[in-house]
């Protein structure tokens, strides 16, 4: 660091012990960006994504209704340079927890469709999580090695995003453990296998399409020498917008963020496509419709379009092909013993749509209530949303005077 950054090394080294810095991008789908900024103590950055100056945005019921999602300042450039991708398919190709995910699904304004993936189970389903709370309707979740991504959807897309697995040198201030594992054979692990990543990547990638590759860390090994790889397979780089390369350092086509200049840590290019692309797979065959459950599922919910059934489980897909997947779409709910329970997605993503609605003020108690799962006091009969300030934050039950608690249990917040 001292030969690669020079007369800035102290800085560098003084920004390390510093507290690290927190940012979130609003939901644009659920809310005016306004709504946020008007709850909580922001920065504007660019676009979509703040700073946060002061408080704990977690602790507000908006956090809960998924109107932000917690990314760390650095790590929402990389999206933001791509533009306009309304319409477009886009794969995320490893994507967990989910924060470049939301930040897509969000440019894509429900136009368009995403493809999120991650190979590791337990984090794949952080991811699912995430997706879910947020409320995108246009997202498939996967869990798949990058070749079998390729294998299964071949040149299907517009654009793809790698934020590889790497030595994380930027996750260094905000999580020590980073720093005590680093070693130089990680680094070189890390390299080789962001390759083969950047392989499986480019055959999913349409002729002209867009690679968006990034990391948070700063070895040449990783970054540079990764970018001129993508090159030798036939990529040219692309130029940043001006007013987020003017945030960090141009190295190797794309640029790095310092703790010193900006956020934590983030390296990241953008790479367009100029040799053919593999031949698209052929997907599986289309989900059957449901028929008999459409009259049942429309008495909770106003939905129009065509509601597609895989056994038991009903749902809106956005991708409508039969394939192993953790989210396709909205998951509307099952059907159990011949009757259909609304998921918790019904309410996330389609919660204005819902027939009946508990309507929580900001200041009222019952928010707390029923973020830790108590029955709240309510009006609202049968299934129905419970939103807070507006924005619906999940589901319930209601019959005489109370609203029976269906807040997934693994979503809970102890009180006191």
């Amino acid at each position: 660091m001292r030969a690669t950054l020079g007369a800035e090394f102290g800085a560098y080294l003084s920004a390390l012990g510093e507290p690290p810095e927190k940012g979130l991008h609003i939901n644009t789908v659920k809310c005016d960006e306004a709504v946020v900024d008007e709850a909580l103590d922001l920065e504007k950055i660019l676009g979509n994504c703040r700073r946060v100056k002061n408080g704990a945005p977690t602790r507000h019921p908006f956090y809960a209704a998924g109107l932000y999602y917690m990314q760390e300042p650095s790590a929402m450039l990389p999206v933001l340079s791509l533009g306009d991708i309304t319409g477009l398919n886009v794969l995320d190709m490893c994507a967990a927890p989910g924060g470049k995910s939301s930040q897509l699904a969000a440019k894509l304004a429900e136009r368009g469709l995403l493809v999120s993936n991650e190979v590791e189970v337990g984090r794949a389903l952080v991811l699912r999580e995430n997706i879910v709370r947020m409320g995108y309707k246009n997202v498939v979740v996967t869990n798949m090695r990058p070749n079998v991504v390729a294998d299964t959807f071949g040149g299907f897309f517009d654009v793809a995003v790698v934020d590889a697995p790497c030595s994380g040198e930027g996750m260094m201030r905000k999580e020590p453990e980073a720093a005590r594992s680093w070693s130089e054979a990680t680094v070189k692990a890390c390299a080789t296998r962001q390759k083969e990543i950047l392989v499986c990547a480019d055959r999913c990638l349409k002729e002209g399409g867009i690679l968006l590759y990034s990391t948070c860390t700063f070895s040449e090994e990783e970054d540079e020498e990764v970018v001129a790889f993508a090159e030798s397979m036939g990529y040219s780089v692309m130029e940043i917008p001006k007013e987020i390369s003017a945030l960090g350092r141009t190295c190797g086509g794309g640029i790095k963020l310092y703790p010193h200049l900006f956020g934590e840590g983030q390296f990241f290019c953008l790479l367009r496509k100029n040799s053919a692309a593999s031949r698209a797979a052929r997907l599986k065959k289309p989900y059957c419709n449901a028929v008999s459950e459409v009259s049942e599922i429309r008495k909770i919910v106003d939905v129009s379009e065509n509601i597609a059934r895989k056994n038991d489980i009903l749902f809106l897909p956005a991708l409508n092909f039969d394939l192993p997947c953790l989210v396709n779409g909205v998951l509307l709910g099952r059907m159990e013993k011949g009757r259909f329970v609304p998921s918790h997605q019904l309410f996330t993503a389609l919660g204005n749509q819902v027939r009946e609605r508990e309507d929580l003020p900001l200041d009222d108690e019952r928010i707390a209530e029923y973020l830790a799962g108590e029955e709240i006091k309510g009006t609202a009969k049968g299934f129905c949303a419970v939103s807070a300030g507006g924005y619906v934050l999940g589901g319930g039950k209601g019959s005489g005077g109370v609203i029976k608690n269906h807040y997934p249990k693994s979503l809970r917040e102890r009180r006191g």
